[in-house]
């Protein structure tokens, strides 16, 4: 237990307010950590992150699997260390935050029946786009709003990310909006908080006006 404590001691470098960060991994003199925890701490509502038990900046295999860079799980967030610079690490940490708050406000963003609707319509203007294009689209449904792996390839692999990023040019604020209903809320809740208000406004002013009255 005593080893445990001091192993856990040395790898806890910084604290975003009362939450820890873990680095097992340092990403490098290209980014400053106590930076971007300050501009986060300024960026946030303190309730956004209550209950968030620690921030681990350590690489793991499901990032490689998945092609992420991110992800929350069991009120953790855990940051893969390959990082560009200090932007790069904050907007995955928003975005992972994101997925956070839906845990504490998941009535009020997930009881919302014109998010949904919004959504649904997005996905069918795709899938236009999607067969415009040539593709088949029959496998998918896409009215589904949980995670799917196989849609996620088919969007990613067999569509690509250059030709994805034009059929979602104007409708979705990211491409990986498109792969579920969380995406949708979690890329759209990183877009809010960094510089993209007016843009999700116009694109997709219910989930702007839903992420605007979270308290």
């Amino acid at each position: 237990m005593r080893e445990y404590i001091l192993e856990s001691t040395k790898k806890q470098k910084y604290r975003f307010g009362t939450i820890p960060v873990f680095v097992d991994e340092d990403p490098g003199d290209q980014v400053n950590i106590p930076k971007v925890l300050d501009v986060l701490y300024d960026l946030l509502p303190s309730s956004f992150v209550r209950h968030l038990e620690g921030i681990h900046i350590k690489e793991l295999p499901v990032f490689s699997e998945r092609q992420v860079n991110a992800m929350y799980k069991d009120n953790k967030l855990y940051i893969s260390p390959d990082q560009d610079n200090g932007e790069d690490l904050l907007d995955d940490i928003v975005h992972e935050i994101g997925h956070h708050v839906e845990t504490l406000y998941t009535v009020d963003i997930y009881g919302q029946p014109e998010l949904i609707k919004e959504f649904i319509k997005k996905r069918k203007e795709l899938e236009f786009e999607i067969r415009s294009e040539g593709y088949w689209t029959e496998k998918y449904d896409f009215e589904k709003l949980r995670y799917d792996e196989k849609f996620d390839i088919f969007l990613y692999k067999r569509i690509g990310k250059r030709m994805l990023k034009m059929m979602t040019t104007g409708s979705f604020i990211r491409p990986y909006a498109a792969v579920s209903l969380r995406e949708y809320f979690a890329t759209g809740f990183e877009a809010f908080f960094l510089g993209e208000k007016n843009e999700l406004h116009k694109m997709s002013p219910v989930l702007y006006q839903i992420i605007a009255d979270l308290k």
